[in-house]
C-alpha cells in the first residue's frame, strides 16, 4: 500500500464561485477591511468620548452686506430647532424687534419699523440654541448688513414707445438705469415691499390682452403671473407682507364673467407654485377698482361704481364697510387700516361744487371733513405718512394765491395745522408717495409754465424728490412718469 497520500490535509473552504481559499489565511481585501473596521471604531470611540464637537450649524443668513430699508432677516439652520430655544438667543445692535416665523428650518423676522438707512446692524445668536433632538449651537455667531438708501422707480419715456421702467438714486441721477426691456412697453407697475420683486403688467401685442408678470431684480429671473384669456389684468399692488398681489381684470369678451368692459379686483396668491388667482368678491354683482392695502394687511380698499361708493374688506371677519363717495378713487387707508381719508364732493343745487377731503373712522363711523366747499381751495389727492398723524395733500389755490395745477401740502389733522411742501406755480403736482423711511416724497410734477410764465407747449411730465427735513427739491428724471419708491 502506498502510504505516500495518507499525509494529513487541511481542510478546505469552499468560497461562491467554486474557489477554494485555505482557513486561516488572509487575502490582501481581507487585512483592508479589518484595517478600515478599527479605524472606524476608533473614530466612533473618539466620538462617545469627546461628545459632538460641530453641533448644530447655520447654512444662510440674509442680508448680508447690504439691505433695503424694508428686508427681513432670516437664519436657515443645518436641521430643525427648538424655536423657543432660539427666539430668546437672536438680538441686534442696534435693536431690532418685530415679528418672528418659521418655514421649516428657517426662522424669519420681520421688523415692525423700517431699517434706517446709512445704518449698519449686528445680528448676534448666542450659544444654546438647541435643536429638536438635543444638539446645541456651540458657539456664538455674528453677520451684519448696511441699509442702502431708498431709490426711486419711474417709467419712461413719457412722449415714446416703449415705455419701460427705470431705477435712480436720487443722489446719482446720472446713473439711471433701465430695468425692463420689454419691446411691447409696460403698462404699470409696482415693486415688492421688500424691494426684490418687480410685478408689472405687459400687453401681447398678438392677442391683446395684458398680464402681469414678476422680475426678479436680483437674480433677473422672469415669471408670468396671470394667464388672462380674454381679458386684460393690470394695475397690480402688493400686499405689504409680499404675500399677495390684488390687481384689476376687465373681461374683454361680454359673455365671459358677468360682462365686459367691467372692472374688478382679483387676488394672485403668490404662496403656492404656481400662483393662484381669484376675485377678491365673491359676488359677481360687486365691482371694484384701484385697490389698495391697510399697512398691516389685514384690510383692502377698492372704489365700486356700482353702489358709489368705497368698499373696505376686512379679511379677518369677511365684513365689507361701505363709504359712500362720488370721487372715483379708493382714497386712503391709514397705515394702521382704522380710517379712510377721501375727496369728498358735494352737490349744491344740482351742481358739483369744490371737493374737500374726509376723514371715517372705519371703527365707529365718526366723521371729520378737512375743510368745507367754501374753503378758497380744493383738496384731491391724499396720501397718509407712514406715522398715521399726517397726510400729504394736493391742493389748489382758488383765492389770491391762486394755481393752475395743485401744490402738495402736509396736514395733520388731530392739530389742524397745514405746511406747505411745493410753492413753484410754474408746476403742477399729481402723483407724490412717501418713501419707507417717511423722510422724503417722490413726487410727478408737469412744468404747465415755462420761465416766463407762459404756457408750456413743451412740457413733459418730470420725476422729483423732496427732503422733508431740508424741503430740498431734486430733479431725478425728465420725461419721466408714474414715480414710485423702491426701498
Amino acid at each position: 500500500m502506498n502510504n505516500q497520500n495518507l499525509t494529513p490535509r487541511p481542510p478546505l473552504h469552499l468560497e461562491r464561485g467554486g474557489s477554494a481559499v485555505a482557513r486561516g489565511r488572509f487575502t490582501r481585501l481581507d487585512r483592508a477591511v479589518g484595517i478600515a473596521s478599527a479605524l472606524l471604531l476608533g473614530v466612533i470611540a473618539v466620538v462617545i468620548a469627546l461628545g459632538d464637537r460641530v453641533g448644530v450649524t447655520l447654512d444662510s443668513v440674509s442680508p448680508l452686506g447690504t439691505a433695503r430699508s424694508t428686508s427681513r432677516i432670516a437664519l436657515q439652520f443645518s436641521e430643525a430647532m427648538d424655536r423657543a430655544s432660539v427666539e430668546p438667543r437672536l438680538r441686534f445692535e442696534p435693536a431690532i424687534t418685530g415679528l418672528v416665523s418659521w418655514a421649516g428650518t428657517t426662522m424669519q423676522l420681520r421688523p415692525a419699523s423700517v431699517l434706517i438707512p446709512g445704518t449698519t446692524y449686528t445680528a448676534i445668536l448666542e450659544a444654546g440654541a438647541q435643536s429638536e433632538t438635543g444638539r446645541a449651537l456651540l458657539s456664538e455667531y455674528r453677520f451684519s448688513f448696511t441699509v442702502q438708501p431708498p431709490r426711486v422707480l419711474y417709467m419712461a419715456p413719457a412722449d415714446g414707445i416703449p415705455v419701460n421702467v427705470w431705477r435712480v438714486d436720487p443722489a446719482q441721477v446720472a446713473d439711471a438705469a433701465q430695468i425692463t426691456f420689454s419691446p411691447s412697453g409696460i403698462y404699470d407697475y409696482a415693486i415688492s415691499p421688500d424691494g426684490r420683486d418687480l410685478a408689472f403688467t405687459e400687453t401681447n401685442s398678438s392677442t391683446g390682452t395684458t398680464d402681469i408678470k414678476r422680475l426678479n431684480l436680483e437674480t433677473g429671473a422672469l415669471e408670468q403671473l396671470t394667464n388672462c384669456v380674454n381679458a386684460t389684468c393690470t394695475t397690480p399692488v402688493w400686499r405689504p407682507d409680499g404675500a399677495l398681489i390684488a390687481y384689476e381684470r376687465v373681461e374683454i369678451d361680454t359673455g365671459v364673467g358677468g360682462g365686459g368692459g367691467a372692472r374688478r379686483v382679483w387676488l394672485l396668491d403668490l404662496s403656492s407654485t404656481p400662483a393662484t388667482t381669484r376675485p377678491l368678491f365673491s359676488e359677481t354683482q360687486i365691482l371694484g377698482f384701484d385697490p389698495q392695502w391697510s399697512a398691516d394687511g389685514g384690510r383692502i380698499a377698492v372704489f365700486d361704481p356700482a353702489s358709489a361708493s368705497i368698499l373696505v374688506y376686512d379679511f379677518d371677519d369677511g365684513s365689507i364697510i361701505g363709504v359712500p363717495s362720488r370721487a372715483g378713487s379708493s382714497g386712503a387707508l391709514s397705515p394702521d387700516g382704522t380710517k379712510l381719508a377721501y375727496p369728498e364732493v358735494p352737490i349744491v343745487e344740482g351742481v358739483s361744487v369744490r371737493p374737500f377731503l374726509r376723514i371715517v373712522d372705519l371703527n365707529t363711523g365718526a366723521q371729520t371733513d378737512l375743510g368745507t366747499p367754501d374753503d378758497p381751495y380744493e383738496d384731491t389727492r391724499a396720501v397718509w405718512h407712514p406715522d398715521g398723524a399726517r397726510l400729504a395733500v394736493a391742493r389748489r389755490y382758488l383765492d389770491d394765491r391762486y394755481t393752475r395745477g395743485y401744490q402738495v401740502v402736509l396736514v395733520a389733522p388731530l392739530t389742524n395745522t397745514t405746511e406747505t411742501l411745493t410753492d413753484d406755480v410754474r408746476y403742477a403736482n399729481n402723483l407724490f408717495w412717501f418713501d419707507p423711511t417717511g423722510t422724503a416724497l417722490v413726487i410727478q410734477r408737469y412744468p404747465e409754465l415755462d420761465e416766463n410764465m407762459q404756457p408750456n407747449s413743451l412740457g413733459r411730465p418730470e420725476i422729483w424728490t423732496l427732503d422733508l427735513a431740508t424741503r430740498a427739491l431734486t430733479k431725478a428724471a425728465t420725461n419721466a412718469f408714474l414715480p414710485r419708491w423702491s426701498p
